[in-house]
């Protein structure tokens, strides 16, 4: 049945693109203010025998002052993890559905959203409610939301309801965010949220910030500071001595002179995070402070954000030589907090500091002609999670020939070593991809990890897939993998998703209309 699902649906959406394709001529066109997006993810694990089938259907429309828009989800079934699928195992509906209302112009108006919608405030340290599919994060909020703009005074306020683990809306959020930014060297915003849980004997949680954006020659700033309110813990752990149970700080720093730019971040959340009463949505993602890479064994040992346990910097040095040259660095460092903190207090814990996550990254890039390419990378982290040091050398190498023909080649290896056990093994990658701009690529792609838990005695696992590209006019994507692939965890912006190891098929098309 699922598979009849699959190829009847996968029928209907290619006949239409087929079709649509034939809008590059313009003899048929979508009506004015009309968006649809068309989502499909299939995969069958021939090992497991378990096939997963998502879709996900965006219809958006807007005339004049009013727009408005659903989104139809279906799985059947949806991802087993019940972090991802939230209750929704199998399962069809309109899952988001708003109307908005935008009156007056650039000086001065009022936008008006009903329904479901996602807020990002600042840089996260307050409220960033969003979807991410690639990691299955979607915790948008339900209600109303209210927008306006005077000149140079921009005010958002909201109160909404997002879904928890079991696709319950439970806990209603308030917040609100004001900002000025009439100051060509200086802006200024103000932010505040309170969780009411559904459970009225319990106490609200909220958190407030103030956030200051200055810029001074080559120089680009952001600072946020923020503080943790909630009376039941005020008063059953620091007896009503103490207002605050927890704070967050979070700066950043850009400078730029001529072929160099420096950026340079600090961060330290204690008992920060800001969660539901039951704990399973996290309403703020401030900056992890965790680099992200384009290359697959240097993403293998990651480290997920803890918004209420860590603190730490990181710097990045980027210089361009030449317009065939360039260099990147960069550093980064993440450790618990100390007993005095706020976190280990209303915890009871007593527990020393500990390096949470370290990592040293250097490239260097340079063009040779117009026909060849060469990167070379160095990554090495320290992962506390996992209690491993990883050392992670990459070569890329690109040739270009004819207008629109690119071979790509990926080597990268991998040493681990565990601390605590002193076993280590070793991981390589090689990737070769073809790419005919911009229709088509096909890329080939194996791991082989060799281990020797004993003296003597030697273990090898290999991965291998094949994966194809195609598009379709301007508007399709479409993506066709077969083989296998080695579990691993998929991390953005430090919140990160566990992926099985997986042998079989997954097919991907993405439709924008």
């Amino acid at each position: 049945m699922l598979k009849q699902i699959f190829i009847h649906s996968s029928f209907l959406v290619f006949l239409t693109t087929i079709s649509f394709a034939q809008s590059d001529d313009s003899w048929f066109l979508l009506p004015e203010g009309l968006g649809v997006q068309n989502h499909l993810e299939y995969s069958f694990n021939v090992d497991t025998k378990r096939e997963i089938f998502e879709n996900w259907t965006n219809v958006d429309y807007m005339k004049g002052i009013f727009s408005a828009g659903f989104r139809f989800e279906a799985f059947q079934p949806n991802d087993p993890d019940p972090s991802i699928s939230r209750g929704k195992v199998r399962y069809a509906d309109i899952a988001y559905k708003y109307i908005s209302l935008d009156i007056g112009d650039l000086d001065k108006g009022v936008k008006i959203t009903a329904g479901n919608f996602y807020t990002l405030f600042g840089r996260g340290m307050i409220l960033k409610s969003y979807e991410d599919r690639n990691i299955r994060i979607d915790n948008n909020l339900i209600g109303v939301k209210a927008e306006g703009h005077l000149y140079d005074f921009h005010l958002t306020a909201l109160s909404g309801s997002a879904a928890n683990s079991q696709n319950l809306r439970k806990d209603i959020l308030h917040a609100f965010d004001i900002s000025y930014r009439g100051l060509n060297f200086l802006k200024l915003g103000f932010t505040h949220a309170a969780n009411l849980p559904e459970d009225e004997s319990s106490a609200k949680t909220s958190l407030t910030s103030v956030r200051l954006e200055p810029t001074i020659w080559n120089l680009d700033f952001y600072f946020e500071i923020g503080i943790k309110q909630n009376s039941d813990i005020q008063r059953n752990v620091f007896k009503d001595e103490e207002s605050i149970i927890g704070k967050g700080f979070y700066g950043n720093t850009n400078f730029y002179y001529g072929p160099l730019a420096v950026t340079g971040e600090y961060k330290l959340y204690d008992n920060f995070a800001f969660t539901s009463s039951d704990g399973t949505i996290f309403y703020n993602t401030p900056p992890s402070l965790r680099k992200e890479y384009t290359y697959l064994l240097l993403n293998r040992h990651p480290s997920p954000l803890d918004q209420s346990n860590e603190k730490g910097f990181q710097i990045e040095v980027n210089y361009t030589l030449d317009d065939e040259t360039n260099f990147q660095t960069s550093y980064g460092l993440t450790q618990t907090l100390p007993r005095s903190s706020y976190f280990q207090r209303v915890n009871g814990f007593d527990l020393e500091t500990v390096t949470h996550f370290k990592e040293f990254f250097a490239q260097a890039y340079h063009s040779w002609s117009d026909e060849i390419n060469t990167t070379l990378s160095l990554g090495y982290n320290e992962e506390l999670s996992s209690n491993t040091k990883n050392l992670t050398p990459v070569f890329e190498g690109k040739y270009y020939f004819g207008e629109v023909n690119t071979l790509k080649l990926i080597l990268e290896h991998q040493h681990t070593t565990n601390r605590i056990t002193s076993e280590k093994y070793f991981s390589d990658v090689i990737s070769i991809e073809y790419l005919r701009s911009p229709l088509f690529n096909v890329a080939w792609v194996s791991e082989i990890q060799t281990k020797e838990p004993e003296e003597g005695k030697t273990i090898r696992k290999v991965w291998s897939f094949v994966q194809f590209g195609y598009k379709i006019a301007s508007h399709t994507d479409l993506s066709l993998l077969i083989g296998s692939r080695q579990a691993g965890n998929i991390c953005i912006g430090g919140v990160c998703r566990f992926e099985p190891e997986f042998k079989g098929i997954e097919f991907k098309m993405l439709t924008r209309l």
